[in-house]
Formats: structure tokens, sequence, C-alpha cells
């Protein structure tokens, strides 16, 4: 059966890579053919990549300017490398699909205007399901000023989301509450992660690992502090930091290579959390979304939530002291992951043995 994924697999944004990779993977050791829409022009996403050159901004700031702009460049490439490892269609060939999945990430987010796009909401079709999708920062009163969306969502066969506010979007627009599903990367072992691994940017030195969007430059200074008094260097993945010893600008797949080397983790994402659980790092996590600490909730990990507020002596209690019982946590996973996997099998062959009935 050819499976029609719609997601943000292109977007600048190592999670959204590796979760589409995960779902493709899954799909094909079901025997499926899977093919990625494009839901973004290239121009547009090379532009997310690599920031534009004001005057002004080079005339201020000159050096952080062009070293932004290198490094954009280079994640592009690094990018543009491992992204061949999806088979691309455009939107108009949705209609040689069998099925058409939905998911996962923030792609019901209506918040954000590349989301506003009736592709991430089945248009009007019904051979659509939809995997752990996400609503983001979006609730119910975001989603009532886009109705075409919401009688699109009605007519989606199976939704599974992703978190509790999702949960509670779509309950509110369809009448009942969805099933709440693991994070694609969760559903496969995380070896799936290093078989194309092309390691290019080795650390000679013990390091920290930072992977946020941003940091303020207060809770810089905790991490500087941290560093210094462990003798570790400070690693920023994806994202420029001028305070970090080194910034590197890697594709998804070195990535999961590089939080495996590291000593510790320090992240704000959501997958920055989840592959720092799934290569047992000690790390803690400062959110930026209410999906983070859901996830660290639900695998009893509360404690690795901190703040801009924690003190020195707390991150190296945390990150030094106390252990995080991994045995534990790979339990609760591999319960979500059999769960998770049933009900997108189910599903998936469902409408398998619909086409079969109409052929």
């Amino acid at each position: 059966m050819k499976i029609g994924i719609v997601t943000v697999h292109d977007s600048n944004n190592y999670g959204s890579f590796l979760q589409a990779y995960a779902l493709q993977e899954v799909c094909r050791d079901m025997g499926h053919e899977v093919y990625f829409v494009q839901t973004r022009g290239k121009k547009f996403v090379k532009s997310t990549f690599i920031p534009e050159i004001s005057f002004g901004k080079l005339f201020r700031h000159p050096k952080s300017t062009l070293k932004n702009y290198w490094n954009g460049i280079l994640k592009w490439k690094a990018f543009l490398s491992d992204q061949k490892i999806f088979r691309e269609i455009h939107s108009e060939e949705l209609d040689q699909m069998d099925m058409i999945l939905l998911g996962s990430d923030e792609i019901w987010n209506v918040r954000v205007r590349s989301f506003q796009n009736p592709v991430f909401y089945g248009q009007g079709r019904t051979n659509v399901i939809a995997y752990a999708v996400s609503a983001g920062k979006a609730d119910y009163e975001d989603m009532q000023s886009y109705p075409e969306f919401t009688r699109d969502i009605r007519k989606i066969r199976k939704i599974m989301v992703r978190d509790k506010r999702t949960q509670s979007v779509v309950e509110k627009i369809c009448g009942y509450s969805p099933d709440i599903v693991c994070d694609p990367t969760f559903l496969t072992d995380s070896t799936l992660f290093r078989q194309k691994e092309k390691r290019k940017s080795r650390i000679p030195d013990r390091y920290l690992l930072v992977y946020s969007y941003y940091v303020s430059s207060r809770f810089q200074e905790k991490i500087r502090e941290f560093a210094r008094m462990n003798h570790l260097k400070i690693v920023s993945a994806c994202f420029y930091c001028g305070w970090a010893d080194y910034n590197i600008m890697c594709g998804p797949m070195e990535f999961c290579r590089m939080i495996e080397d590291a000593e510790y983790v320090i992240t704000t994402t959501f997958h920055g959390t989840i592959f720092s659980v799934l290569n047992e790092k000690r790390f803690v996590t400062l959110p930026a979304s209410v999906k983070t600490n859901d996830l660290l909730i639900r695998l009893n990990l509360k404690e690795r939530i901190i703040d801009n507020d924690t003190d020195e002596e707390e991150i190296q209690k945390l990150l030094l002291q106390e252990t995080i019982d991994y045995e534990k946590v790979k339990q609760e996973i591999s319960q979500m992951r059999e769960k998770s996997l049933a009900m997108l099998k189910d599903c998936i062959n469902s409408v398998v043995n619909e086409n079969g009935k109409k052929m």
C-alpha cells in the first residue's frame, strides 16, 4: 500500500526530521511504500536555514551576522544531505496514495502561518488517519477561526494525538476524546538512529551538550559554571551560541550520535528530551512547552524539570548525584510503544482491508 505522510520532515529542526524518519521506517517495516508531501516551497524551506543579511544588521553586528549566515549554510547542506532519505511527492499526487497519514509534530498549530494549510487537515479526503498530531500552543478558540480545518478534522477516520492539550482541542471539535500515543521516535528501537549516522564533528574533549532555541543570559552563566566546575566543554548543536566552546551545525543523524557521546545534556526542547532519554543520558530540561512537561511526567521523570530560577547547586545535584532509573523508564516506554504501535497497525490494516475489498 502507498502511504502519503503529511508532516514537517524538511523543517529546520532535528526533532521534526527524526520523527518523520521513525514513522517512515515503522510503516516500511509493515510492508508499505512511504512518500512525504511537499507542503512548502524549497525556496521558503531554505530561507528558514539561511538568514537574510540586511545592510543595517551587517553594519551594526558584522561578525555575528556573517557567523550566523555561514552557520545557516552549513546546517542547510547537512540537512539537505540527510533529507535524501525521504521520497517526496507534490500535494496533487495524494490522489495516487492508498492512505494519507497526518503527523506527527505540531501540524495543527494554526497560530503558525505555515500550518494554515489545508493539506495538514486532510483536505476533505476520506482515506485519512492522524498519528501523534499536536496543536502546539493553539487552543480550541484558535481553531474556530478556521472552520474549513475543523470540518476536515471531523472527517478523519481515526485521530491519535501526542499530548493532552491537543486531546482537549480535538474533543471539543469532534465530540470524543482521542487516544494519546507516543511520538514516532519512541515507536522503534534507538539503534535505528545510528544506522545512517555520518560522524564528522568529533569533539576531542568531554562535553556538555546544549540543545535549545534560546538560552537566557542568566541561565547561560549557570551552564558555564557547571561546565567549568566539571572540566567540560560546552557544545551547542544546530543553534549558534556565541558563549559555547563548540557550535556544531550537523545533520539530524549525526546529532543522534552527538547526544550519545555527550557526558550530560541540557535542553529546552521536546525531542532534545526524548533523545536524552533514549540514549540514557544524565540530563535536565528547561521546558519551552507544555508537551515537554507532559512527557516527563508520563515517564516519571518530573524531577528532571528545571526553570530559570534553579540554582547551580541543584543543577549539580541533578546531573551528578541523582541517577535516573532507566530500567523503569524503559518499561514505561515499552508500554507506550506497544500500545501506540498496535493502534497505528490497526488503523493502517483497516485501510488495507478496505482497499482489498474494493479491488
